[in-house]
């Protein structure tokens, strides 16, 4: 290949990388993300809420194999789908959930959908996908106002539990939940929301329990919503807004 011939396959060459690069930037602009996972764009806008730089602690319930600073987490190009059994709900439970999903949509910038109302009950071995109660794909994410008879583990001083299940991504081997669940002790939160700060108090419970749900474990600093034990705090402290930040931000599954 002589010289001029090398000349143009090279400018040829650097114009088909600027091209991509171009086109990469403008779909990211535009919230579409392309990843060796796919093409897809973020179902949310993105976390709302800065998160602080520095301060406070947070930590990831699960790491990627191998990443231990890439936490597993929802898909962002994809909503994340709600269902709630309210039977047992206390007078005002509805708009609780609905105040504490929109707060960790904020901060993590995911969009949670609400589906309505089911009769399924919580249960620790409930599966990813239930076509016969759900139809095609993953079931949705479970809020149950139960008892600790019907989910022993409520019992004891536990107010609620909430957890995803993972999956692996056939083409990367990367880990992402699909599903979760959110178990309410009905007569505790009763007795919480009895008191003169008990709706702050509910929904700080709720909105603990959904950080679990997104990908957040407990920390041991007692000014992060994600302490082990209620101390009366009622929002997200500065570790927990950077960890729900970084979950928000995990690489889209097309």
């Amino acid at each position: 290949m002589g010289t001029d011939a090398w000349r143009r396959f090279f400018v040829a060459a650097a114009t088909s990388v600027v091209a991509v690069v171009a086109t990469l930037v403008l779909l990211h602009q535009q919230g579409i993300v392309v990843t060796l996972d796919g093409v897809g764009r973020r179902a949310g806008p993105g976390p709302a809420v800065a998160a602080p730089a520095g301060g406070g602690s947070y930590r990831f319930l699960e790491s990627q194999p191998g990443q231990p600073d890439a936490p597993v987490a929802y898909n962002p190009c994809r909503p994340i789908h709600v269902v709630v059994n309210d039977d047992l709900a206390p007078a005002g439970g509805d708009a609780l959930l609905e105040s504490a999903l929109g707060r960790i949509g904020r901060v993590t910038g995911l969009r949670f959908v609400r589906d309505g109302r089911t009769d399924e009950l919580p249960r620790a071995d409930r599966p990813v996908q239930d076509p016969g109660r759900y139809g095609g794909g993953w079931s949705p994410v479970l809020v149950a106002w139960t008892t600790p008879e019907v989910y022993p583990g409520l019992a004891g001083r536990v107010v609620g539990r909430g957890g995803s299940n993972r999956v692996s991504d056939p083409v990367t081997g990367r880990w992402r939940y699909v599903t979760g669940i959110v178990a309410l002790d009905t007569p505790t939160m009763r007795r919480v929301l009895q008191r003169s700060d008990g709706r702050l108090a509910a929904r700080a419970i709720l909105m603990h329990e959904l950080g679990h749900v997104v990908g957040l474990a407990h920390v041991d600093d007692p000014g992060e919503l994600m302490y082990d034990d209620n101390v009366g705090r009622t929002s997200f402290g500065p570790g927990d807004l950077r960890g729900l930040a970084a979950l928000g931000r995990a690489p889209c599954i097309g």
